[in-house]
């Protein structure tokens, strides 16, 4: 469905400037989600509807990001005593990634999350498990678990992987990983229209079946795209560049996050989409690794974003084009996931105080 027609969706006004009063609402939605998360994990760390799926594997991360430390080490220890092998990779069933998928993008918040605890055995054995899923010669991230039947590599996974690596002190796959998203930016033929996320045989894939479209390619053409992808690749190289002084990584991460501000406000805008989120996390570890004055309005605007689409009970929903009536599996990945992402945002704005009152 082209996007044509904006005026399906009513336009909003977004804050340019953080006041304290503003921080501070960045400040508890932060908080109240975290206590959602808190409420439902039982007294050995098991979370809520784990016998159903993995929802919560984004949670740990959050948790010690959010505030609540503790919490996220109950967690880690049910997951290690029930969801892992003794390889690092996840078991099979409810606790393994859906539908074929290679486990990384599941794995990879568990291990920063085991560091952060300072449980470093465990995030070494899961980054050893995760480097069976990783081309050593393009550095990019296999988007299949059975990635001999097709080695496609995508943007979302790689960029996971590179965060845990930075986090955990693998820097020759995190060398990899920025290599591998230099080179798809250089490499891309349509942007600011396209982005095209995904590789084979070290090619940048631009044909592909209907039915991969979301998955192949963010076109700012259509709705509902995966708006995330700019986002935790800018969050990736913005990482790597304050690890290792790269000037094309920083580079990068502002290319990667120019995709985003070129794209128009129905990323923001729309209301049965949630999948701008992502942005707000490259946006806030760029603008922190930099004080780039030109982030800071959009790091503002999206802890407003979070503000408005919080539930009242501190959760947070995926996309309701896709997710329509959501349950309890659909809100604590997202809740978890959006914990994470409005952290770093209340992180770079503390690390620069506030501005005057928000002008809208």
């Amino acid at each position: 469905m082209a996007t044509t027609d904006t005026e399906l969706v009513p336009a909003q006004q977004w804050p340019v400037t953080c006041s304290a009063e503003d921080f501070a609402r960045f400040v508890a939605a932060r908080d109240r989600g975290v206590q959602w998360l808190i409420d439902r994990i039982g007294d050995d760390g098991t979370p809520a509807g784990a016998d159903r799926g993995n929802s919560w594997w984004r949670a740990p991360w959050a948790l010690v990001v959010g505030g609540a430390p503790e919490a996220a080490a109950r967690m880690l220890g049910w997951i290690e005593r029930t969801a892992l092998t003794d390889d690092g990779d996840l078991r099979p069933g409810p606790f393994d990634a859906p539908m074929g998928h290679s486990p990384v993008y599941h794995l990879s918040p568990i291990a920063i999350a085991a560091w952060l605890t300072g449980r470093f055995d465990t995030a070494n054995r899961i980054m050893e498990a995760m480097a069976k899923f990783t081309d050593e010669r393009t550095g990019g991230v296999y988007d299949l678990r059975d990635f001999a039947a097709d080695p496609v590599q995508d943007t979302l996974k790689t960029s996971q992987l590179g965060i845990s690596a930075l986090m955990t002190g693998h820097r020759e796959v995190a060398d990899g990983v920025a290599e591998w998203l230099i080179q798809n930016y250089a490499e891309q033929p349509e942007l600011p229209s396209r982005y095209y996320s995904s590789r084979r045989h070290g090619k940048l894939i631009t044909e592909f079946a209907d039915q991969e479209a979301f998955s192949r390619v963010l076109d700012f053409g259509r709705r509902h795209q995966a708006y995330f992808l700019p986002g935790i690749a800018a969050a990736f190289l913005a990482g790597y560049h304050q690890q290792t002084g790269d000037a094309r990584a920083m580079a990068s991460a502002h290319k990667y996050l120019a995709i985003t501000t070129a794209g128009g406000d129905l990323q923001f805008d729309d209301p049965s989409t949630v999948q701008i989120c992502k942005f707000g996390w490259g946006a806030a570890v760029t603008y922190a690794a930099t004080s780039a004055p030109e982030l800071r309005p959009w790091v503002t605007r999206m802890g407003e974003w979070f503000v408005r689409r919080q539930e009242s009970d501190g959760a947070w929903a995926p996309s309701a084009y896709a997710t329509s009536a959501p349950g309890l599996l659909d809100y604590y990945w997202k809740t978890a996931e959006h914990v994470m992402e409005l952290s770093q945002i209340v992180l770079a704005l503390a690390a620069e105080g506030f501005d005057s009152p928000v002008t809208t």
